[in-house]
């Protein structure tokens, strides 16, 4: 799900005279209306004679294949965090996104319950659903997933002094959420890093400032081309972490090391809260 480098490849065959086939599952990469995934060009079949490409979020044969040349099994219980905007066929995928978001954290408050088995899994959370059918379609396992943004958001959390400002500055979205000493979101905010990255550091820091006063919401937020904003409470802060590959975009303290790592420490520290490890 996702697969904007597959869905540019695609493009590129189809130009060149090529045909493209593809399962109703697979075709949802490119788009949630199955009607513009046609209009692209792409044949949507169940079978076909044409060469088999297999796609999915997670390479099961891979890391059985990896883990086995070091004298490993698979484990039966995995943690995946993939970026989900929902299934939208018919909505803005923007503004679907956060709208999922916003009716999780309202139902649940706790960080760790923004990591969902599969019975608690949302069903517009398509790309979560692919993830975990990656591993279940290979392997008898318990399967838990999140969203990339949680996941990062919990690895701060694991190591912030609570109640924080938590800040994610990734590749696409920069997601920030005030967590207090029990993990609840008091109020969180996703906005499009490259926006932030055009208005510079004076505005990210505004940005941020406006933020914790509650003076920042939704519809400032859809109108600087973000995604939303959603404020249960106001709270002061012991501190401000932030992590991503483009921290730097802010001005504020980092967790040290390798910032792609710090989700994973999320998605154990949610397990460790749900009293799964």
């Amino acid at each position: 799900m996702g697969g904007g480098a597959v869905t540019k490849a695609v493009k590129r065959h189809i130009e060149k005279g090529f045909r493209v086939f593809a399962t109703r599952r697979a075709a949802l990469t490119f788009a949630d209306n199955l009607e513009k995934v046609r209009e692209m060009g792409v044949i949507i079949v169940e079978h076909s004679e044409a060469l088999p490409i297999r796609t999915a979020d997670v390479d099961m044969e891979f890391f059985s294949a990896l883990l086995g040349r070091i004298g490993h099994q698979l484990p039966q219980l995995f943690a995946i965090a993939v970026q989900d905007h929902g299934f939208a066929p018919n909505d803005s995928n923007r503004l679907f996104r956060f709208k999922m978001f916003r009716r999780v954290i309202e139902r649940e408050k706790s960080l760790e319950r923004l990591l969902f088995s599969e019975r608690e899994l949302p069903i517009e959370f398509n790309r979560m659903f692919d993830a975990m059918s990656s591993v279940k379609d290979f392997c008898w396992a318990e399967v838990f997933v999140s969203d990339t943004s949680f996941a990062a958001i919990s690895g701060l959390a694991h190591f912030a002094k609570l109640p924080a400002l938590l800040i994610n500055f990734g590749n696409s979205h920069t997601t920030a959420a005030v967590v207090d000493k029990d993990w609840e979101i008091k109020s969180i905010v996703e906005h499009h890093t490259s926006v932030l990255r055009e208005k510079g550091r004076e505005y990210t820091r505004w940005f941020f400032e406006k933020f914790l006063k509650g003076e920042i919401d939704n519809d400032y937020v859809l109108s600087d081309l973000g995604h939303g904003c959603f404020l249960r409470e106001v709270i002061d802060v012991e501190e401000v972490l932030c992590t991503g590959p483009n921290a730097n975009l802010g001005d504020y303290e980092e967790v040290r090391g390798d910032p792609m790592i710090v989700g994973n420490i999320g998605l154990r520290a949610m397990l460790e809260r749900r009293g799964e490890v």
